[in-house]
């Protein structure tokens, strides 16, 4: 699978597809320039690892104008009044592996916490790629992160969009669709694909934005759905290509 697992890999190979470039948030390695630059251009960035997983280490940092800042790791927040003093603080976290810097979705919320998705794409037995399941994931109000392993919470997508989306049949099949034309692009550039678990945050113009996507996705959130037949399907794919 080669550096698959990479943040920076996943934006490099979707942006390719032309099609998918308006779901794509502008993801580049960091370094303190390109934090200032896109901090400039959107107030509003995650700091990522590049290859982590279950949301560690994940910051989220603000410009809140008149040359003051702000980063939220986990629950912790701080304040600077100039950027050296907030590259002084991050650079320190950023030192020992490899980060980038992902332009900031403002996430819809349900209740006011914020929500993303998880979209679930497999090859199923006759070898096609198939969207078999989508669950909401709601954040713990104070994390800055929606993992289910850091607090967030496993919710049908009909409940989290209900308040924002007209039709939600609809909707939902544009984003199975958005799951199968991502991974047939991430398939091109990694060929031993056989599952993808993608991130989708949805904006306040109901554009999805593709967050991250994880080779090897854990599915357990998609038991707590009452439609039980969601996560056997998975299980049974999962067993035809041999990872169960």
């Amino acid at each position: 699978m080669g550096g698959y697992a990479t943040k920076y890999n996943v934006s490099k190979s979707l942006l390719h597809n032309e099609e998918l470039r308006r779901n794509v948030p502008e993801t580049r390695m960091f370094s303190n320039s390109v934090l200032k630059t896109l901090l400039d251009k959107y107030n509003m960035v995650y700091v990522k690892p590049n290859s982590g997983t279950g949301g560690k280490g994940v910051m989220r940092v603000e410009r809140l104008g008149l040359g003051s800042y702000k980063y939220q790791l986990d629950t912790s927040a701080r304040t600077f009044n100039s950027f050296d003093g907030l590259i002084q603080s991050i650079s320190k976290m950023t030192e020992n592996c490899p980060y980038v810097v992902q332009r900031g979705i403002n996430l819809l919320r349900h209740r006011g916490h914020h929500f993303d998705l998880r979209i679930m794409v497999q090859k199923n037995p006759e070898g096609k790629w198939e969207t078999t399941g989508i669950i909401g994931r709601l954040g713990h109000p104070q994390k800055i992160i929606t993992n289910v392993c850091k607090g967030g919470r496993s919710k049908p997508i009909e409940l989290l969009l209900k308040e924002h989306v007209a039709n939600i049949a609809e909707y939902t099949n544009k984003l199975r669709n958005l799951g199968c034309q991502a991974t047939m692009q991430l398939n091109k550039t990694f060929p031993k694909i056989r599952e993808i678990g993608l991130d989708v945050g949805i904006d306040q113009n109901l554009n999805p934005w593709i967050l991250e996507a994880n080779p090897q996705p854990a599915i357990y959130g998609f038991k707590t759905l009452k439609d039980k037949r969601i996560y056997q399907k998975m299980c049974r794919y999962q067993r035809a290509y041999g990872r169960r």
